[in-house]
């Protein structure tokens, strides 16, 4: 029926050229020996003490025994043990052994917990173990980028769970007569008018702060320990106050900690004698014996924890953390520790926080990779270690900005500065050194930046041995980009030009090609990016043959590796775009630079549709030649044969031999020349040349005449449905079309007048003021200093949002300034409105109405906004419309008690000694109100926003995409099998906590869900749910997907009132990121409308359904059959109801559509009609009832509040109900068992899935 309830699944990604039975076969060769080896190991841990406690571990054979001490650290029975060793009969393991590889190891071995001398490190590293587990799941951290790094409010939605999960087999049939109460649920009293509101966008059950156990704990003032203790064998010394009020001076030994008879004034490093046990190897139960307190909580801290989903506890360590954009203001807590972490994190001096980034990187990419194995090892390193840098990058690049970081070349000027800082090279991304002076300067060089970072992304991906990419991340912070890059070995030593061996530093004037490298690239690159060989001339005129274009350099370090910099040119120019639009033209100004270069997607995108017509017209050849040849004698063999070729390309792009047609692909030719139509000198022949240049115009013709139409047919066919700004970018991007055609795809969406795609229009047009607004805000920031910022924003969204609240703004200005003193503070909503116009234009090419910022919904807009800017705000609701008349009125009245109340005050006051004071008192207690949208104070954070080449694991995501083809084409055991395999590369790849492998969770749990395997779905779905919180954003679309999704499953399995809880979180994320109106609402309604059904709340599932209509018919229209089997759903929440009319009026619209569209054999069309009649003659009856229920007053007809036994789950929804059964039950008639059973039973087994 339409009214069950829809599964959403989530995208997919662009799918590998290999099938996925080739794929299959390798995983199966690859993975052959480690299934064979595969047996689970269930190990027991005896723990130390009299007690004979023991944990048990399940392992696989190849993991290591560090990797069995880390689960012993997080179990909740052992975490007060971090110095220790594993023994196995009283021999000692080695940590980096494999179990599999341990002799006499067996699936059932039992080993010791044996306590472990200390080293100052181990010291160390048990403080701050134990200092994370003080804190919590959501330890605050200031010294973090951002607030609340990496949230995650799953466990605040779900609440208390007070259903059970139901088994298919113990389901029931809903009892719809049943009397009992409705259960109180999420959408109990909800308000349907009502937006969401920003204050709420922390769920109010979330509980950030952990039991206290401590009241602090820090290293002692007494540290570095003397000379003479150190050969006692004492290593730290730590003070700690209890909740009892009790100061502990702790030394740290290496035989454990103990309490030491130290204090503020007197050093006595003697153990402390008295009635309790005053030492032990753990910090921990050391404090759980001197403090009864601490012992109590930290059970209560071990409960809190553990309440956690572990995907929630786990640290963010193989992604940059996602950080929301709306944070409620932090409590700053004392804690004297915090100061000295970089000590216990380092040790004093300090050198384990030296890193050489770039030999790590590419130590990493040289390991071997022979097997599945090692293929895995070396990308989970591969992602480890950038990640890593990720983190140390936007820390230095926050430094450079602030100023802490003194330039390599101070003399020269400050766009020119270089900078050093942990191992990184900092340089900013403008045009210092005027490179790119003719391509547009900064603008030009900007954009640059970005192409490189996407350059080396491409190398990475193709992975070509020989070949080396620096680690890069692009920081934005503050309005400032900011390039990181590890440093190439002998960089700053080596001051010749001998070291650049392939491309050009002066512009052509010497080029150089090294042969090795040029082999290299030919072999490997070339063919991978469609690259053709081309001809340069230097200054000289003499040819130098490159793949690459002339500014990529080749350079040789003092490590003997040849790395490739500056790839921001691997793609030709976009020159239909740069001759129409780099130019002034009809009152549009000239677009911003010229750096406009073709996406490799398109590349690869156009490759293949000449390649397609290439083997299309290639098997008609061959075809016509062998007619002739034979006289027409094969051509019943040809037509059988000609799918098979079709079927070849589209599937391989490689000919294989079909009977009797080949097709040798290698005859094909099409390369692009990256250094047509720039200033580089072309040394081929002319009509080669001439050759080279159609061929890139006519990709840069493809991007404009095919591609973007298509995928404005793509948004009308609800192919792709974007929610927000970022998932427009990267439906995009995914078709190869650059950001600069924003505005060519809003003027097709409105040239269509389709209605179905409206929300596209909106989206497009909130996108280009967001990038345009990005630009300004930046452009502000840089110009003023730290302590303005937050002032500079907070004026800056009062222009663009508060203009209707306050037509006049009025920004904070330092005491002494004015507002003329500064470049943000002369801003004002009518110069900003202009000004966006204007950048609208120039960047987009298209033309913003006149009220452009009217239509815009602010919340949507604000979130884009401050998401790419890096503004964290508080999360309160802000007034974006003025007062109302009423509200003028209210405050009038509420201004002038208040005065009349003061001036009593006063009097009364004024008679006694202390007036003044009291006069002064009323001044302070009187309410302020806000005379703007925003204050200064409501900036919690500006923080960097961060680009980075993250690595990519080609077999793990061909063996994603191969599952998903299979169960596609029906082989479900096949793709489930990929899947699975997928899963656990993905894991062991990417970490737990990464966008590809929240993915892969939610694809499988949608799979398990198909499968009524609910636990196995659910467990799935929870980790999609957490992963995608972390690292994407509690906000974000796939996060919201998830959401909805896991609401699905646990009304699939029984328990409703939680999956309602999922819902209604997704659907207020919802309206934040879009607002209402968007396509795909209407299936989260009708689903959330299916959900209360089976909990009899008729009303407010018919309130769900209404607005699924409205939001249809408003896309699609009346005439729609979506709408029609909308208004067939509503029109049985309507007879559920009990509102008999309203139900008769829309099944007849509904019919209507249905007879028109479908015909009137179409089964929606009988079961249509057969509701219109039954409805229909109800009616009458009805109406006959009205009558002789008017003469004798009797009850009212809001009968149908009654339904299904509390915590059954519906096999048949109420929405489903028969007919005649339904009437009876709502008119107050006896049901009858017989008859009426049997046609429910049988109508039952016809409905529609």
């Amino acid at each position: 029926m339409a009214d069950k309830v829809e599964q959403q699944i989530p995208s997919e990604t662009n799918v590998e050229n290999r099938s996925e039975e080739q794929i299959a076969s390798e995983v199966e060769q690859t993975t052959a020996e480690e299934m064979v080896a595969e047996e689970t190991f269930q190990l027991t841990i005896k723990l130390p003490g009299s007690k004979g406690s023991e944990i048990k571990i399940i392992a696989s054979p190849r993991e290591a025994i560090h990797d069995i001490k880390q689960s012993v650290m997080e179990s909740p029975e052992s975490c007060a043990h971090s110095c220790f060793y594993l023994a196995l009969n009283g021999t000692r393991l080695n940590d980096f052994a494999e179990l599999g590889e341990i002799e006499g190891m067996t699936p059932e071995t039992e080993l010791q917990l044996v306590e472990d001398v200390y080293t100052e490190r181990d010291v160390r590293l048990h403080i701050n173990r134990l200092r994370d587990l003080l804190g919590g799941p959501y330890k605050p951290n200031p010294s973090a980028v951002g607030v609340d790094s990496g949230i995650s409010f799953l466990t605040a939605v779900t609440g208390k769970i007070d259903e059970e999960i139901v088994p298919e087999s113990e389901k029931k049939m809903e009892d719809l007569f049943s009397n009992d109460p409705i259960p109180e649920h999420a959408f109990t009293n909800a308000d349907f008018e009502a937006s969401s509101k920003l204050s709420e966008f922390v769920p109010p059950t979330f509980q950030r702060l952990a039991p206290q156990c401590i009241k602090s704990l820090a290293l002692s003032g007494w540290n570095p320990i003397p000379h003479a203790r150190r050969l006692k064998g004492d290593l730290l010394y730590l003070i700690v106050i209890t909740l009892e009020n009790e100061t502990l001076n702790i030394t740290a030994s290496t035989q454990g900690f103990f309490v030491n008879n130290t204090t503020n004034n007197k050093f006595d490093p003697s153990r402390k004698s008295g009635g309790k046990k005053m030492g032990a190897h753990s910090l921990i139960k050391l404090l759980q014996q001197a403090s009864p307190k601490f012992a109590a909580n930290f059970t209560e801290l071990q409960d809190f924890i553990t309440r956690h989903h572990m995907l929630e506890v786990l640290p963010v360590n193989t992604y940059f953390p996602a950080h929301p954009w709306a944070v409620q203001s932090p409590e700053h807590a004392f804690d004297p520790a915090r100061p000295a972490e970089p000590l216990l994190n380092y040790g004093a001096d300090a050198v384990e926080s030296m890193r050489d980034w770039n030999d790590e990187l590419q130590s990493h990419r040289e390991l071997p990779k022979a097997n599945l194995q090692e293929r895995v090892l070396r990308e989970r390193l591969i992602n480890k270690v950038q990640s890593e840098f990720t983190e140390a990058a936007v820390r230095g690049a926050v430094a450079v900005v602030n100023g802490s970081v003194v330039p390599l070349n101070p003399l020269e000027p400050e766009e020119s500065h270089m900078y050093v800082y942990n191992n990184i090279f900092f340089s900013k991304g403008n045009d210092g050194r005027g490179t790119f002076e003719a391509l547009g300067a900064d603008e030009a060089a900007h954009v640059a930046t970005g192409k490189d970072l996407e350059g080396v992304k491409i190398f990475n991906s193709v992975d070509a041995s020989g070949l080396y990419t620096l680690g890069s991340v692009i920081v934005d912070y503050k309005g400032v980009r900011v390039v990181a890059q590890s440093i190439v070995p002998g960089i700053f030593r080596r001051q010749d030009e001998n070291s650049i061996v392939y491309g050009s530093v002066d512009n052509g004037a010497q080029i150089s090609a090294d042969e090795k490298l040029h082999e290299v690239i030919g072999n490997e690159v070339a063919k991978s990016l469609h690259l053709g060989e081309h001809a340069l001339l230097d200054s000289g005129d003499e040819k130098v043959k490159l793949f690459t274009s002339l500014e990529t350099k080749g350079l040789l370090g003092a490590d003997g590796r040849r790395y490739l910099l500056d790839l921001y040119r691997l793609n030709p120019v976009d020159i239909e775009f740069q001759e129409k639009e780099c130019v002034d033209k009809d009152n549009v100004p000239a677009y911003p630079h010229k750096m406009t270069l073709l996406r490799p997607e398109l590349m690869g995108l156009y490759w293949e549709h000449r390649f397609r017509e290439w083997v299309k017209v290639k098997t008609e050849e061959i075809k016509k030649e062998r007619q002739l040849a034979n006289g027409g004698k094969e051509k019943k063999e040809e037509k059988e044969e000609k799918p098979k070729a079709e079927g070849e390309e589209s599937e391989e792009q490689k000919p294989e031999e079909e009977e009797d047609i080949k097709i040798d692909v290698s005859e094909f030719k099409l390369t692009f020349n990256p250094d047509v139509f720039t200033s580089a000198k072309l040394g081929d022949d002319a009509e080669a040349i001439k050759e080279q240049e159609q061929a890139v115009r006519e990709a840069s013709q493809f991007l404009s005449n095919d591609i973007i139409p298509s995928l404005v047919l793509d948004f009308a066919s609800y192919a792709i449905s974007p929610l927000d700004g970022d998932a427009l970018t990267k439906a995009m991007h995914r078709r190869g079309i650059n950001m600069r055609y924003l505005g060519k795809v809003a003027e097709l969406v409105s040239i269509s007048k389709d209605k179905r795609i409206e929300h596209i229009q909106k989206l497009a047009i909130q996108e280009m003021v967001v990038r345009a607004c990005k630009r300004m805000l930046r452009q502000l920031l840089s110009e003023c200093p730290l302590e303005q910022a937050t002032a500079c924003v907070s004026h800056f969204l009062n222009c663009l949002f508060g203009r209707e609240f306050n037509a006049k703004p009025k920004p904070e200005v330092p005491e002494g300034t004015t507002r003329n003193d500064f470049s943000w503070s002369r801003l004002t909503p009518n110069h900003l409105e202009s000004e966006l116009k204007q950048q609208v234009l120039r960047r987009f090419r298209y033309k913003l109405d006149d009220d452009f910022l009217t239509s815009l919904n602010p919340l949507p807009t604000l979130r884009e906004v401050c998401l790419r800017v890096g503004i964290q705000l508080e999360a309160r609701d802000y007034r974006f419309d003025a007062y109302t008349e009423e509200e003028r009125t209210a405050i009038a009245a509420e201004d002038s008690a208040r005065a009349r109340q003061k001036d009593q005050q006063q009097k009364q006051s004024s008679r006694g000694k202390r007036g003044g004071k009291n006069k002064h008192k009323d001044d302070d207690s009187s309410p302020k109100r806000r005379t703007t949208t925003f204050i200064p104070d409501d900036i919690q954070n500006l923080m960097p926003t961060v680009k980075q080449a993250n690595g990519r694991s080609v077999f793990a995501e061909e063996t994603f995409e191969a599952g998903k083809m299979s169960l596609a084409q029906g082989h479900r055991q096949l793709g489930l099998e990929l899947l699975l395999e997928s899963l656990t590369l993905h894991e062991q790849t990417y970490g737990f906590l990464h966008p590809e492998t929240s993915k892969c969770y939610a694809t499988l749990a949608m799979i398990y869900h198909h499968g009524e395997d609910r636990e196995a779905a659910l467990d799935l779905q929870r980790k999609a749910v957490i992963a995608a919180e972390r690292t994407n954003g509690v906000d974000h679309p796939e996060t919201i997907h998830h959401y909805l999704n896991l609401g699905l499953f646990e009304h699939a399995a029984g328990r409703t009132k939680l999956a309602l809880r999922y819902l209604k979180h997704a659907l207020y994320y919802w309206d934040l990121v879009f607002g209402a109106g968007h396509p795909d609402s209407a299936t989260a309604d009708n689903n959330a409308g299916v959900m209360l059904q089976s909990l009899r709340d008729y009303p407010t599932s018919t309130k769900f359904f209404e607005r699924a209509c409205a939001t249809q018919e408003s896309i699609l229209g009346k005439e729609h059959v979506l709408t029609a089997t909308g208004y067939h759903v509503l029109a049985k929440a309507y007879t559920l109801l009990g509102d008999f009319n309203k139900a008769l009026n829309v099944e007849r619209v509904a019919f209507g559509v249905f007879e028109k569209k479908l015909g009137a054999e179409d089964p929606r069309t009988k079961e249509s009609d057969m509701w219109l009649k039954e409805l229909t003659s109800n009616a009458l009856l009805s109406a006959q009832r009205a009558r002789e229920q008017a003469q004798s007053a009797t009850r009212p007809s809001g009968v149908a509040a009654t339904s299904v036994p509390n915590g059954n789950i519906a096999q048949q929804q109420p929405g489903n109900m028969p007919i005649e059964q339904a009437v009876q039950y709502i008119n107050g008639d006896t049901p009858r068992t017989g008859s009426s059973s049997r046609k429910n039973k049988k109508k039952s087994q016809n409905k529609r899935k």
